[in-house]
């Protein structure tokens, strides 16, 4: 057991136990040759992060009244789990014939290191995961891009998580799933709106941009695409139904007042989706996997960062949207990336992109915009070489293009291209050394208007004491998004579910599983994010249920041009997540309302994408802020 001495007075016997645990003892010495030489114990116990301190105070006298040892002292123990280190505060005195010892009275105040006993592997279900990658897509509905995943098997998959006989699969029916064309038909009984006015959704989606315009996305109307009202009494069963009429409205707003509403209906087949496809059907999918809120990109990318959107349900204050970028001094709350950096856990942000920040650390600029973690944050290239040569970080999370490649297959961008990110995604991690103990999770961040039937779920737990930007009360899910599993832990062909007895999988399921898997609760403590809703999230670990890695990987072709290429026009008006990224370039890392207003009045004479992306090649050209504000002056 090794041993800390402190001014020739006291020492330390310490021991560690356990991945999150060590065991100390303090004692006096008395050398040799005084009387009643050798170690008086002072106290001991175990040091956790959950009993992160102890203190002793001991007032003694020992010996004969002619050899007489007495000592005195307060000492306390500190665990600090981030730095694996102990302090040691004591104060005191040890007396020997009514005289000091040597180094007596004293006073330390010191910490000493040591190091838990790590394994290069941590269990993730009956796995053995050293890397989990999240890469998250943009604005698309489970029905959208994988309803038709089982179709051909008369949705009935290989296997459920939990079991189910015979095994289920919540997808597409043809002829059955429609939406109203006319909003005076949504909530009519089914038999008294005739064929000639329902909307069906397709067996194949018409272009590979579908739906275009984009449809609408705040609160206010994914409340009427799923209850056909914006204000839902409690605990009405959304019948989603309003997915039509409300794409009607965005067409009218939009500059494309000929498209067709029945668009929003179109779903894609598994051939125009080929790598999704392939990998879902390979590997797990998750049927019934919720956006965290019934709202927009960045108040549902929080909950993936953070389990809390800090009360906001939309991307700005208001609810058009429009080219106004969102203002990212709203989200200052600690991230699970801070608390990864405190525990010493490795974490990168890969972004296929030009610009900097990246969208997740502008968002969270008041938390991750310090220069010191600049590190952290890497082009896909990075994120490709690191998986080839086996140094990807413990947690990766993956970025599309939001606003150069467009490859993030938000509406209405082409599918194609996300099919083909995702592809040297799964490319990279696959092919790597660190495959075999790999986790690579690909989701939504919300349906983005996209039609699904399955009625989103009440019951939602509030993550904290926020004060909601509209009245909400953050008990009610968003629309079922695509998740799907990638490991060799996973059998082939599974279909997952949150059990019954437990609450939805959603986007915190994400942090829940980092929770478990590297002990992060215990070993933050207080430190720990304090969402309610990460507390009762089902973990992935289920689905790895494996005893031992798959040999065999499925051949997936590199996408081809399946579909009719059709690329979004390039002078479409800038959304406010295509604003946020140019906003984001323009502020750069240190945000103040000062930047953020003057970043609002440049993009208001720019709003349109080509506009947007020539304004970026001159950033990137130009540098930092700073040197941009000396090269051109203040704009």
């Amino acid at each position: 057991m090794p041993t800390i001495r402190y001014a020739g007075v006291f020492e330390i016997d310490y021991k560690v136990v356990s991945a999150d645990k060590v065991q100390v003892a303090a004692y006096f010495v008395v050398p040799k040759p005084l009387p009643m030489a050798g170690r008086k114990r002072l106290g001991g116990g175990t040091l956790s992060p959950d009993n992160i301190s102890r203190t002793f105070r001991v007032d003694a006298m020992t010996g004969s009244s002619r050899w007489s040892t007495g000592f005195a002292a307060s000492m306390t123990l500190t665990l600090n789990p981030a730095t694996t280190s102990v302090r040691c505060k004591a104060n005191g005195s040890a007396k020997v014939i009514g005289k000091n010892l040597p180094g007596s009275p004293f006073r330390v105040d010191q910490s000493w290191p040591f190091d838990w006993p790590r394994a290069p592997l941590h269990p993730l279900g009956k796995a053995q995961i050293a890397n989990v990658v999240v890469v998250m897509m943009e604005n698309r509905s489970f029905d959208n891009l994988l309803g038709w995943l089982y179709a051909d098997q008369d949705n009935r998959p290989p296997r459920n998580i939990p079991p189910q006989s015979p095994p289920t699969f919540d997808g597409l029916e043809a002829n059955r799933y429609w939406n109203p064309v006319d909003a005076a038909d949504i909530g009519k009984p089914d038999d008294q709106v005739p064929e000639n006015r329902r909307a069906y959704v397709t067996k194949q989606a018409r272009s590979p941009i579908v739906p275009d315009p984009d449809p609408h996305e705040q609160f206010r109307y994914m409340s009427t695409q799923l209850f056909g009202t914006q204000k839902p009494a409690a605990g009405t069963v959304a019948n989603m139904k309003g997915f039509v009429t409300d794409f009607a409205d965005a067409i009218k707003e939009s500059k494309e007042p000929k498209a067709d509403r029945r668009l929003i209906m179109d779903c894609f087949s598994t051939a125009q989706v080929p790598v999704l496809t392939a990998l879902a059907r390979n590997y797990a999918v998750c049927d019934r996997w919720f956006a965290s809120l019934p709202c927009q990109t960045w108040p549902n990318r929080a909950f993936v960062h953070a389990g809390t959107s800090c009360g906001r349900v939309n991307n700005l204050d208001k609810d058009v949207d429009d080219w106004t970028p969102p203002n990212p001094l709203y989200y200052n709350t600690p991230t699970i990336f801070n608390v990864m950096q405190d525990l010493g856990v490795t974490w990168k942000v890969y972004a296929d992109s030009i610009v900097t920040p990246t969208l997740t650390r502008s968002q969270f600029v008041t938390q991750l915009g310090n220069p010191n973690l600049s590190g952290h944050f890497k082009g896909f290239t990075d994120f490709c070489n690191d998986a080839a040569l086996g140094t990807l970080p413990s947690y990766s999370f993956v970025e599309p293009s939001f606003l150069e490649k467009k490859n993030d297959q938000h509406p209405p961008h082409d599918v194609k291209a996300g099919d083909n990110f995702l592809y040297e995604v799964w490319k990279a991690v696959s092919t790597g050394p660190g495959w075999n103990n790999t986790l690579l999770v690909i989701t939504y961040d919300e349906h983005g208007g996209c039609y699904d039937h399955v009625p989103t779920p009440w019951g939602a737990i509030k993550p904290d004491g926020s004060k909601p930007q509209k009245p909400f009360g953050f008990d009610r899910y968003g629309v079922r998004v695509p998740a799907v599993l990638v490991s060799p832990w996973i059998e082939p062909g599974t279909v997952f579910r949150a059990p019954k007895t437990s609450k939805e999988y959603d986007h915190t399921s994400i942090l829940a599983t980092l929770r478990e898997w590297q002990n992060l609760s215990r070993r933050a403590g207080s430190r720990w994010l304090k969402s309610r809703r990460i507390a009762a999230a089902p973990t992935l670990a289920p689905v790895l249920s494996r005893g031992k890695p798959r040999t065999d990987k499925p051949d997936i072709p590199r996408p081809r041009a399946l579909l009719r290429a059709a690329p979004a026009p390039s002078n479409a008006p800038l959304n406010s997540l295509q604003s946020s990224v140019l906003a984001a370039a323009l502020m750069g890392d240190d945000v103040t309302q000062e930047k953020y207003d003057k970043a609002v009045r440049q993009i208001a004479r720019i709003r349109k994408q080509d506009a947007a992306l020539a304004r970026l090649e001159r950033i990137q050209k130009v540098g930092d802020p700073e040197s941009r504000k000396k090269s051109r002056g203040s704009e």
